[in-house]
C-alpha cells in the first residue's frame, strides 16, 4: 500500500500534518517552536501575544497544578485527568518575542505558524498586535478572545449596545467578536483564526458570528474556567499566592468528549463551512483521530507535551499513519467528519430494538467482585456474587447496560451478546 498522505490544508497552507503545538507555555517563543518543527510538528500557534508582557513584574509563580483522579492535586497522582493554569502572560517584551517567532518561520517555511494575539476590548491595541504579529511573516493570526484571565475591568461596554458588563470574555458576546474581527481585518489580510470561549451557551452561534465577520478558521476550544482546589491543611485556594488564588483554565484529557462535541456540532452545522482547529485533551493518536472524524481540520496539543514533551509527535504520526493504512485511507481528508453521519443529536433517534445482556468468562474472571458491587449498588441488581466468590448475570434483570463491563479490571473478562441468543 502507499504510504498515507497526512498533509492537510488549514487557513490556506499545506500542512505536513495535522499536529500543532497549541498556544501555551510550550510555544511561548521560537526557541521551542523550532526544536518542536525539528522533531516533526505540522506547525505552531504561538502562545497569545499582549501588550501587558511590556510591564516591568514577574510571573506568577506557582502557576499549575495537576487535577487527579479523587484526592489532593498537591500530591503526585498517575491518574491525571487535567492541568489548571493561573497565568497567561509571556515573561519577555513584546519586541523580542514577535522577533524570535519571525526567526522561526524565516528558518521554516514549510511548517504552518499562526501568531495569537490578545488584548482587553480595546480597537487600538488589537490593530496594533495584528498589525506586528502580521509584519513576522505568519501564516495566519490568532485572536485569543477568551482568556480565562479575562474579567469585568478587561471588557466593558454599554448595555444598549448589546450587552453588559458582567464580567464577561470578548469571546462570550457576538457584537465584541464582530468588532475584533473587523478591527484585525482593517489591517491585515492574513487568514484569521477566532479561538472560541467554551463557556458560552451556544458555541455554533458564537462560531456562525465569527464566520459572517470574515474568520478564516475556529479553534476549538479555550481551557474552561474553573478552580483548582484547596490544601485541606491550611484551606488555602491551590496554586497559593501569598494565601489566595484565582479562577484558572483547566486543561487536558478530562475536556475531550466535551470539545469533541462542541467540534461535531460545529462541523455539521453548513452554513458554518470554517476551518476547524481542535484543542482539548488530545493525549495520544486515538484522541486524536476521534476528533478528525468529528471534523477537524488540524489538532492542537498541549497538556501532554507539558507532561511528556515534544518528542510523542512520533507517536501521534505512526499511529495515524496505522490508522489509515488498516481502513486503506489514502490521505486525512478521506476521514474528515465521517463519524458525524453515525451521531444523532439525541438518543430519541436511537432504536431500542438492540437488547444486550453481559457475560462472564469464568476463565478470566479473577474473583474480585466490582461488577457485582457496581450493579447492585448502581444498576439493576442482575448479579449474583457467591461465598467462593463467582459472579453469575441473572439474564431476566441484566439490561446490558454496561456498568459491569466499565469497573470490571480484566479486559475482556465481561462481554455483550444478544439477550435472545446468549452464548453459553
Amino acid at each position: 500500500m502507499v504510504k498515507p498522505n497526512l498533509e492537510v490544508e488549514f487557513c490556506n497552507f499545506q500542512c505536513e500534518n495535522p499536529f500543532l503545538l497549541g498556544a501555551s507555555p510550550i510555544s511561548r517563543n521560537g526557541e521551542m517552536i523550532e526544536r518542536a518543527f525539528q522533531m516533526g510538528w505540522g506547525g505552531a500557534i504561538t502562545k497569545s501575544v499582549a501588550l501587558e508582557q511590556d510591564l516591568k513584574d514577574c510571573s506568577l509563580s506557582p502557576r499549575f497544578i495537576n487535577i487527579n483522579n479523587g484526592g489532593s492535586n498537591t500530591e503526585f497522582n498517575f491518574k491525571k485527568i487535567g492541568m489548571t493554569n493561573i497565568d497567561f502572560r509571556i515573561d519577555k517584551s513584546v519586541k523580542d518575542t514577535l522577533d524570535s517567532f519571525a526567526k522561526v518561520k524565516e528558518g521554516f517555511p514549510h511548517k504552518f505558524l499562526a501568531v495569537s494575539i490578545k488584548s482587553e476590548y480595546k480597537e487600538r491595541n488589537w490593530k496594533k498586535l495584528a498589525t506586528l504579529a502580521a509584519n513576522t511573516g505568519a501564516d495566519a493570526l490568532e485572536l485569543c478572545l477568551s482568556c480565562p484571565d479575562s474579567g469585568k475591568d478587561n471588557f466593558c461596554c454599554s448595555s444598549s449596545r448589546g450587552y453588559q458588563n458582567i464580567g464577561q470574555s470578548i469571546g462570550q458576546n457576538e457584537y465584541a467578536i464582530k468588532n475584533v474581527l473587523k478591527w484585525a481585518r482593517e489591517v491585515t489580510k492574513l487568514p484569521l483564526i477566532v479561538k472560541l470561549s467554551p463557556n458560552v451557551s451556544d458555541i455554533k452561534k458564537i462560531a456562525h458570528t465569527a464566520k459572517e465577520e470574515g474568520a478564516k478558521a475556529i479553534a476549538v476550544a479555550n481551557s474552561f474556567k474553573s478552580i483548582s482546589g484547596f490544601n485541606l491543611r491550611t484551606l488555602e485556594p491551590l496554586p497559593t499566592i501569598e494565601g489566595i488564588s484565582s479562577v484558572a483554565g483547566l486543561t487536558g484529557p478530562a475536556l475531550k468528549p466535551i470539545v469533541l462535541y462542541y467540534v461535531s456540532e460545529i462541523n455539521k452545522e453548513r452554513k458554518i463551512d470554517l476551518d476547524i482547529s481542535a484543542v482539548g485533551g488530545i493525549s495520544c493518536a486515538h484522541d486524536a483521530i476521534e476528533y478528525l472524524l468529528v471534523g477537524a481540520n488540524t489538532l492542537q496539543i498541549v497538556t501532554e507535551v507539558m507532561w511528556e514533551g515534544f518528542g510523542i509527535i512520533d507517536e501521534l504520526r505512526d499511529g495515524l499513519e496505522r490508522f489509515m493504512r488498516y481502513h486503506n485511507f489514502r490521505s486525512v481528508k478521506d476521514f474528515i467528519g465521517i463519524g458525524n453521519r453515525k451521531i444523532k443529536s439525541s438518543s430519541k433517534n436511537l432504536s431500542r430494538n438492540q437488547q444486550l445482556i453481559s457475560n462472564i468468562n469464568k476463565e478470566k474472571c479473577i474473583g474480585c467482585g466490582k461488577c457485582y458491587i457496581a450493579c447492585r449498588d448502581g444498576g439493576y441488581e442482575a448479579i449474583l456474587f457467591s461465598q467462593e466468590r463467582v459472579s453469575e448475570v441473572i439474564l431476566d434483570k441484566c439490561v446490558g447496560c454496561g456498568l459491569c463491563q466499565i469497573v470490571c479490571p480484566v479486559p475482556d473478562a465481561i462481554y455483550y451478546t444478544n439477550k435472545t441468543t446468549r452464548r453459553e
